[in-house]
């Protein structure tokens, strides 16, 4: 049977589309961080935090693809991690420029709601995966410049408390 999406599954989808965005939008700056620190800070001297900023926004402009060209040229990731970057951007790509008019006749019936939804949710969840084997990476980094893991992530939770009003 085919019907309109009420309110609630309405909300729902644009709910789950940004969730899925968000979450992305997550990796993809763990991933530009990730590069910065591998690419274009590896084996320099130390620089001043403006410059550091400098060289993370450069990389922040970049989109998902042109980060994953510039990881597998510089062969600053495990194979296995850039492929599963590789497939989520496709998934990323499909949800942005191509799932509304590939899927979107889907969302009438229930059977294709539940599809696009388990979709997104499949979609938001490799995300979180993916960002976490990143942060593995990042971590591994870290400790081989003597840097503590513990002790980056001490100061990225007190900027956070900063940002939320805590600190």
């Amino acid at each position: 049977m085919r019907r309109l999406m009420n309110s609630e599954e309405l909300e729902a989808l644009y709910s789950a589309v940004g969730k899925c965005i968000w979450n992305i939008q997550y990796l993809e700056d763990v991933l530009h961080t990730y590069l910065a620190m591998k690419v274009d800070l590896h084996g320099q001297a130390p620089l001043s935090e403006d410059k550091a900023y400098e060289i993370l926004s450069k990389h922040r402009r970049a989109n998902l693809g042109t980060a994953l060209g510039t990881a597998e040229r510089n062969n600053v990731l495990p194979t296995a991690l850039l492929a599963d970057l590789r497939t989520l951007k496709e998934e990323r790509d499909w949800l942005v420029h191509r799932s509304m008019h590939q899927d979107g006749e889907k969302l009438y019936t229930d059977e294709g709601r539940t599809m696009v939804f388990r979709r997104l949710e499949g979609l938001m969840l490799n995300s979180i995966s993916l960002k976490k084997g990143l942060m593995l990476e990042v971590d591994k980094f870290c400790e081989s410049r003597g840097i503590s893991p513990a002790k980056a992530a001490a100061l990225a939770e007190k900027q956070l408390k900063r940002r939320r009003g805590e600190a």
